[in-house]
């Protein structure tokens, strides 16, 4: 009985000190949601996805209304990727020059298709990018999202835009069904 309670009591030692020791930790960036290259990988990714996939649309675009946000899609990603890559490089965060696998398999699905079977996959694909954006942006520029305040303070500069982005796609994507 006495090596049972022993053995109880260092049970409860061992699960209370394993709970407990990542609260003991010093380094300040533990309760964050992601990291700072975390974010900058995603976030150029995804801009890298809008550009190139705006940029198909208005090659390939059936519908006014997809050459139109194709051609949105390119200047404002052009945009954010600029910044994103002007901020990264003062900070010392790499941006890699290709997609991530996601945002690949769906530029890549679009890439054989033309007339309206292109517009409807499109703006399908818009309204699943800008919903990821926005919730990706929406939670680095949390107060625990991404350290740096910086790259913090750039997320919560972009989401109004992203907000509307997606807006937009959902408008698009009604409109080509």
């Amino acid at each position: 009985m006495k090596k049972m309670k022993k053995l109880a009591i260092l049970c409860a030692i061992a699960f209370s000190s394993v709970c407990l020791l990542p609260s003991c930790s010093d380094d300040e960036d533990d309760d964050v949601m992601m990291t700072n290259q975390e974010f900058v990988t995603k976030a150029s990714s995804s801009n890298s996805f809008e550009v190139m996939s705006g940029g198909l649309a208005t090659q390939k675009g059936m519908n006014p209304l997809v050459t139109t946000f194709g051609a949105h899609m390119v200047a404002d990603h052009t945009t954010a990727s600029q910044e994103l890559a002007t901020l990264s490089q003062k900070k010392g965060w790499t941006i890699s020059p290709n997609l991530l696998k996601p945002h690949q398999d769906n530029y890549n699905m679009l890439t054989p298709l033309t007339g309206a079977a292109f517009d409807k996959k499109f703006a399908e694909l818009m309204v699943l990018s800008h919903e990821e954006a926005v919730s990706l942006f929406r939670s680095a520029s949390a107060s625990n999202g991404v350290p740096d305040a910086d790259l913090r303070s750039w997320a919560a500069g972009k989401l109004p835009k992203l907000e509307q982005h997606l807006k937009e796609a959902k408008d698009l994507n009604a409109a080509v069904k």
